[in-house]
């Protein structure tokens, strides 16, 4: 919570590609969310360095491969559901005009500045400014086109049909995709044709590697996003999974015990019982505790469980570290189990606390509660269930065993083991 006059500083943003505000390949409208910068500047900065050699054409591809596309907003969950059952129609996020006036400024600013570098001679070659033209052309018109492919095109196809058949599902894809493959081609024959070269065997291997790099270079975006799609859909099949899984246990475990609550709804003590035990199971799957007991903290919380059950008590256990169970520690908690039973048995009340701290080299538990106490002296000889169950348990392990206690003041029982 944060005070008045404090602000809260605003965590950046993952730079991404934002297709919905985009001119081209929604580069610079990322960069703009992530940098804060406006994005216009940016815009003028990438055809400034573009008309500098080429730097910003360059660096604008990169970031177009590098950059992946944002994620659309998710919606509320009952609006979603509310969707599904078709009380609330799916409305589409048209995509906002762009603004004409200033695209058209960018794009003159940026022809007048690629003709005046040219014309100065501070530009790139002809023989290398001419194929470079055409192959960026060609890139932007393929890339363009995987981009605005959208993901539901993508799913149920197999096989090649998942890497082709969205560029070939309509007349006006196929169009721009051939005009790109036109411009690559014209950009590999003005490389070829400045080109010198030694004989036809070369110019062949020369010809074959253009064609092999440049088809490369035109399927790498489609072949990230191939591969960012199938990764969803792996996800995807994850959450369902997981999904399933909660909904099974759920149905096993959780609802039977609210049907036994239902039926047993005049027993508080039997719903309290029932309760406390889903309680534990519930915990132990969420966390992934495992069901047998191989530590001691395993063994201690197995044990006030089955007070809990038996006696019907609220058994609190705290427990700090852990360790493995030998044998002596598994009479400490054969120990502590009768301490936690004796206090649900004779101390007249409804919860008993139990806390206990767990390092290699020692070992303390305390049960305490707060009921009517007794006086220990008091006990007859053949009671076990303080002396022998606890304190001569307890000493033919190595440990000890102290009890505080006096009538209606609760009592408190500390066991401790050191190796």
């Amino acid at each position: 919570m944060t005070t008045p006059g404090t602000e809260v500083p605003a965590v950046p943003h993952r730079a991404d590609r934002r297709l919905r505000t985009a001119w081209l390949a929604g580069v610079c409208s990322g960069l703009s969310a992530h940098l804060g910068w406006p994005v216009l500047v940016l815009r003028l900065g990438f055809v400034l360095l573009a008309a500098s050699m080429g730097v910003g054409v360059v660096v604008y591809l990169v970031l177009w491969l590098a950059l992946p596309r944002a994620t659309e907003v998710p919606r509320a969950p009952g609006l979603e559901a509310a969707r599904r059952g078709g009380l609330r129609t799916q409305q589409a996020t048209s995509r906002p005009p762009a603004d004409l006036g200033a695209l058209t400024a960018v794009g003159l600013v940026g022809a007048g500045l690629l003709w005046f570098v040219q014309s100065t001679g501070l530009g790139l070659p002809a023989q290398v400014f001419w194929p470079a033209l055409a192959l960026t052309a060609g890139l932007m018109l393929i890339w363009w086109q995987a981009d605005h492919i959208p993901n539901r095109s993508m799913r149920g196809l197999t096989g090649w049909r998942r890497w082709f058949g969205p560029l070939l599902a309509h007349w006006s894809r196929i169009v721009v995709v051939v005009a790109g493959l036109v411009c690559l081609g014209t950009a590999i024959g003005l490389i070829v044709a400045v080109v010198p070269v030694a004989s036809e065997t070369v110019r062949t291997l020369l010809v074959l590697a253009l064609v092999v790099g440049v088809l490369l270079l035109a399927a790498a975006p489609w072949i990230v996003r191939v591969r960012r799609s199938l990764a969803a859909v792996r996800e995807e099949a994850m959450l369902a999974d997981a999904r399933a899984d909660m909904a099974a246990h759920l149905h096993d475990s959780v609802l039977q015990t609210l049907a036994l609550i239902q039926r047993q709804a005049s027993d508080p003590k039997a719903v309290a019982s029932l309760a406390r035990r889903q309680e534990r199971e519930l915990r132990s799957w969420l966390y992934g505790e495992p069901t047998e007991a191989a530590t001691v903290k395993g063994a201690l919380v197995a044990a006030a469980a089955e007070v809990e059950d038996d006696h019907g008590v609220d058994v609190e256990i705290v427990v700090v570290g852990d360790r493995a169970l030998d044998p002596q520690t598994r009479s400490l908690v054969q120990a502590a189990r009768e301490a936690m039973v004796n206090a649900a048995k004779h101390a007249g009340v409804g919860k008993v606390d139990v806390y206990a701290e767990l390092e290699d080299e020692a070992v303390e538990v305390f049960v305490r509660d707060r009921g009517r106490g007794f006086v220990l002296d008091e006990i007859p000889a053949d009671r076990m269930g303080v002396r022998g169950s606890i304190i001569e348990r307890l000493r033919r392990a190595g440990g000890s065993a102290t009890i505080r206690t006096a009538p209606d003041e609760g009592t408190e029982v500390r066991l401790e083991m050191t190796r």
